[in-house]
């Protein structure tokens, strides 16, 4: 007969029962503060041993008992016929080899889920969100960076128009095309910009119309924010930055949380490093208009290169400093790279 005392919970209230455990033969036996039980040594179940936490021992009746005599637990693991096979995770965790390389593996779980999980989620979360829901987002969007950052265009309301007009060129046919529009506006922080909102709206500042030399050139850099709308690439890029958010929406189907995410919008849209792969389905997108437009691909090499330049003088100047002056490519990666690619696709 062996006995030691436990901590006894009944399984139905918080309560903690001092008690005293007792195996004899093929019986188990609890007596304590109004607790007076008896099992089949065979009806209970002892949990495994992990490091220093406290075992306990399940009853049938879902009481549970917690104690640290090894001995005894010993004893009820082998009355209670449990199939042992030497705590594995124990000895895993006593092992610095074993341990290291459950460590290496679950950082390469990660690793390949963030890789290969994480984009597929995003894109299926992106396309799913209600229109209303988006256009909301967008809107929200716009409001704060005009609050925040942005100033009304300088340009003149007849160039506003001009533009405007090579816009839904650019947009097309697409049934989506008629919810989409050009907004403008001057914000020397951003330098000659362009970006994406949800929902269609394309936002080009004052710098960006005055650095191009001919309205192919807008009209290609056009085209690929556009690009980045239909591929709702700014939308797939803030899930992917908030992975959290994203598994719970796609796993709960409650997409329309996504939209709690609009408060870091702006940051994400001033700031956002799109990944390559949204960069080229953006420059296909923007190639593809311009085969079917008759635009030379050369416009927006030219274009890309010059905003490149500006973005070398920018910096340095500021070299050893800080300066909140960005330009378009400050926030798209390898433009020679982009420019090697545009020029070698048209053949030239």
């Amino acid at each position: 007969m062996k006995s030691a005392a436990v901590a006894y919970f009944d399984g139905k209230v918080s309560t903690r029962r001092e008690a005293v455990l007792t195996l004899e033969g093929d019986r188990v036996t609890i007596n304590g503060d109004g607790v007076d039980l008896s099992y089949p040594a065979a009806s209970i179940r002892v949990s495994e041993k992990i490091g220093s936490v406290r075992r306990t021992v399940r009853l049938p009746d879902g009481g549970v008992c917690e104690l640290d005599d090894a001995a005894l637990l010993a004893e009820l693991e082998r009355a209670c016929g449990a199939k042992t096979t030497g705590n594995i995770v124990h000895r895993w965790e006593k092992s610095l080899p074993l341990a290291l390389t459950a460590l290496v593996l679950t950082a390469l779980l990660v690793a390949l889920f963030l890789r290969f999980g994480i984009p597929p989620l995003a894109r299926h979360a992106a396309f799913a969100l209600p229109p209303a829901a988006e256009s909301s987002m967008g809107r929200e969007a716009l409001a704060t960076l005009d609050r925040l950052l942005m100033k009304p265009s300088n340009l003149p309301k007849e160039r506003q128009n001009e533009l405007s007009a090579l816009f839904l060129r650019v947009a097309g046919p697409d049934g989506n095309a008629a919810g989409y529009r050009l907004e403008f506006r001057s914000c020397p922080a951003i330098g000659a910009n362009a970006f994406a909102l949800p929902s269609g709206i394309v936002i080009i500042t004052d710098d960006l119309v005055g650095l191009a030399r001919q309205d192919n050139e807008i009209a290609a850099i056009l085209a690929h924010e556009l690009g980045h709308v239909r591929g709702r690439h700014i939308l797939r890029h803030l899930l992917q930055s908030s992975s959290t958010a994203l598994i719970m929406a796609t796993l709960t189907g409650d997409l329309l949380s996504i939209t709690s995410l609009a408060a870091t919008l702006p940051t994400v849209l001033v700031d956002a490093s799109y990944s390559r792969a949204f960069e080229r389905e953006a420059d296909d997108a923007a190639m593809a208009w311009m085969k079917s437009a008759g635009v030379p691909p050369r416009s927006y090499a030219e274009i890309l290169g010059r905003l490149q330049a500006q973005l070398d003088v920018k910096q340095g100047k500021t070299a050893g400093g800080t300066d909140p002056v960005r330009n378009y490519l400050s926030t798209h990666p390898d433009t020679g790279e982009r420019i090697r690619r545009i020029m070698k696709d048209s053949g030239e």
